[in-house]
């Protein structure tokens, strides 16, 4: 099996996944799961981290930032692009 990296790591990257994110989306509100920061990570940095991993954190970097959880099967939540700059990561 291939070397997963750490937690931190993991946190960087998903934070960079989130800024690149925001930096495309032409709206005022992007759509956060864990399916979307894990495809961003292939793409852009080729990176394969197990999506339940990317779940667990993104749940509670929105739990830290009190984001809005969409009712769905797969968790995903709003971020406003407004609010990028000012999210905590840890």
């Amino acid at each position: 099996m291939e070397n997963q990296p750490n937690k931190e790591t993991i946190l960087k990257l998903v934070k960079q996944a989130i800024e690149r994110l925001c930096e495309k989306n032409i709206s005022e509100v992007v759509i956060l799961s864990s399916y979307k920061i894990n495809s961003v990570l292939k793409e852009n940095y080729g990176i394969d981290i197990r999506v339940d991993k990317i779940g667990r954190i993104l749940s509670n970097i929105a739990k830290r930032n009190q984001l809005k959880r969409l009712n769905t099967n797969i968790p995903k939540y709003k971020l406003k692009i407004s609010s990028v700059s000012s999210l905590e990561f840890f």
